[in-house]
């Protein structure tokens, strides 16, 4: 992955510590975009709304359908 690919929360990411906006993300694979890799795991995600937040990047997937 490279800043500027857009991605979708994986499904099998969602556990018992889940937001509510995470968990809708994940269920309706909403598109968001990598903004800088903060480090070896974490990314900066643009989310659609405008707001950004940060996300390990096993928890993400290029795949969108």
């Amino acid at each position: 992955m490279i800043p500027g690919d857009i991605v979708r929360i994986r499904k099998t990411a969602i556990d018992y510590y889940s937001t509510n906006w995470f968990i809708w993300f994940a269920e309706n694979k909403t598109p968001l975009v990598l903004i800088e890799k903060l480090n070896k795991q974490h990314w900066r995600v643009l989310k659609p709304d405008g707001t950004d937040c940060f996300i390990s990047e096993s928890k993400l997937t290029k795949r969108l359908w």
